[in-house]
């Protein structure tokens, strides 16, 4: 059983978008730390494809500004078809949905390039029922997120903000400071990237 999950490759997106290779690593280490846990635990996740639960539930999923770039990328420069048009009509329609804007048939349409709060929000043991936030209602079964990958995996987020300094990038995460530059994923004004689709479409 393979434990350590390999990082994301875009090379020929990488090549033209320099924040890119750095929002990937960063993915990877967060994967790390999930990967991690999990094996640290020992139970069996009951998460899955088509368990969607949290993407209604949770109001406040934080978006660092490199995350949102990603997002906006690959909205923009991935999604095709009948995908990218559901995608386009949530996000005009973002503030009465009740769920993220990029669930579309109970699975994650920016899977890829998702946040690192929905990486690492895992649940074990039992499906959460509906409306259930199992974080609230058990959060014996929710999973703890490796402490240090996750600190690792702020510190490079940093970089993105041209915060040279390690110990600076260092005291930012230690403090939770670095957590004022996140935005609530309900609260972006995702018709804005609706419009930017269709003048890349027109």
């Amino acid at each position: 059983m393979k434990i350590q999950p390999d990082r994301t490759r875009f090379p020929e997106d990488e090549k033209r978008q320099p924040w890119l290779p750095l929002l990937l690593e960063i993915q990877h280490i967060t994967n790390q730390g999930v990967a991690a846990a999990i094996k640290a635990d020992g139970r069996k996740l009951a998460c899955g494809r088509g368990c969607a639960t949290c993407c209604r539930s949770h109001a406040d999923i934080p978006v660092y500004p490199l995350e949102l770039m990603g997002i906006a990328w690959y909205v923009n420069e991935k999604l095709q078809g009948e995908l990218r048009e559901q995608v386009r009509v949530q996000l005009h329609g973002h503030r009465g949905l009740g769920a993220c804007p990029f669930l579309v048939e109970e699975a994650c349409a920016i899977h890829p390039m998702r946040p690192m709060a929905c990486r690492q929000f895992n649940v074990f043991t039992t499906v959460c029922a509906v409306g259930e936030d199992a974080f609230h209602t058990r959060r014996g079964d929710v999973m703890n997120p490796d402490s240090r990958r996750k600190a690792e995996a702020l510190r490079e987020m940093l970089r993105h903000h041209d915060i040279k300094d390690g110990r600076e990038r260092r005291r930012l995460v230690e403090s939770g400071e670095v957590h004022r530059l996140a935005q609530s994923l309900r609260e972006i004004r995702w018709e804005n990237l609706a419009a930017r689709m269709e003048r890349i479409e027109a």
